[in-house]
């Protein structure tokens, strides 16, 4: 292997040598495994259902609790409501109708973790992964097979982990991108298992999800899909492009050797611009001001629905070179 040729001539002695043949057999089972907790992780057939999910983040700058509720007739007639701090939001989908009361653009981080972490864990590998090996191991006292691989884009690697569970299928751990998410108290939904408990831990943020779902009993209320005379109503795209990068300007490199990475959140106005910018995760809040100030001069071609201008949220990475 390449990685082993560059390794010190004495590590290169007490290295076990591991044949072409058999790595390409750890990538497919790697493959295999993952593949497997993929197809299962979701249901295959939709049902209507109810769902809560409490969540608590844990910071630097202290801790805090949220809840959000989720009731779906349909994948277009769905209720969602959200709850964390100051920050509230309602989404109602019905049909081709949309409707919200509150700026989900000003959603805060921890909101929009939750949400992510709310849609089954899913991954793949790519040409930039190594897989290592499987090893039998443990999570959270159940037995596992976990996938060890390195990462590697450009000069930089990262090593990296998903656990499946050995019984059941499913990821039980991932830790990659800087980010570990562990699922627990698995319950039985539908033709798959769904954690009951989500411990998501990024840097200096974590945060512990607790969910329940069910399925939905009895008639439907069509008025719960009435939105609130408040409500901001629009109409859900057909057709769809996403905005474009048009002026992206970038930090001015240093004279340093440190590579440093702050990560931003914004919304792309219909006029291409940026508004609302926050910061998301930086290690060093001396270079906060100056990527905020970058961010807010970027321009886009605006996101397009239905042929019409229309505002998204936007998450980018901007990276320092020797500061």
């Amino acid at each position: 292997m390449r990685a082993i040729s560059r390794l010190p001539l004495i590590l290169l002695l007490l290295a076990p040598v591991i044949s072409p043949a058999q790595e390409v057999q750890i990538r497919e089972k790697a493959v295999t495994l993952l593949e497997h907790a993929n197809s299962i992780s979701t249901p295959h057939e939709f049902a209507g259902y109810e769902q809560v999910i409490t969540f608590q983040s844990f910071s630097p700058s202290g801790s805090q609790s949220g809840r959000f509720t989720s009731v779906v007739h349909g994948p277009r007639s769905y209720r969602d409501e959200y709850e964390f701090g100051d920050f509230d939001l309602l989404v109602v989908v019905n049909g081709s109708l949309i409707a919200d009361v509150g700026d989900r653009a000003k959603a805060p981080l921890e909101v929009r973790r939750m949400t992510r972490l709310n849609r089954p864990y899913t991954a793949r590998f790519d040409q930039s992964d190594i897989i290592r090996s499987i090893q039998d191991s443990q999570v959270n006292g159940r037995p596992a097979r976990c996938i060890e691989f390195d990462t590697v884009v450009g000069e930089k690697s990262a090593a990296n982990e998903i656990c499946i569970d050995a019984q059941l299928g499913v990821v039980l751990r991932a830790h990659a991108n800087n980010e570990t998410i562990t699922n627990s108290d698995f319950f039985a939904y539908r033709d798959t298992y769904l954690p009951a408990h989500i411990t998501y831990e990024q840097t200096d943020l974590r945060m512990e999800l607790e969910q329940s779902k069910k399925e939905i009993e009895g008639p439907f209320d069509p008025d719960f899909l009435t939105p609130p005379p408040n409500a901001t109503v629009g109409k859900v795209c057909t057709t769809y492009r996403r905005p474009f990068g048009q002026v992206m300007t970038q930090p001015k490199p240093g004279s340093g050797s440190e590579k440093v990475d702050v990560m931003l959140h914004g919304t792309v106005r219909t006029d291409g611009g940026i508004r609302s910018v926050s910061i998301d995760r930086s290690d060093r809040p001396d270079l906060n001001q100056e990527a905020i100030k970058l961010f807010s001069t970027w321009q886009f071609s605006p996101a397009i629905c239905d042929g019409r201008a229309i505002e998204v949220p936007a998450d980018v990475t901007l990276h320092f070179e020797g500061r």
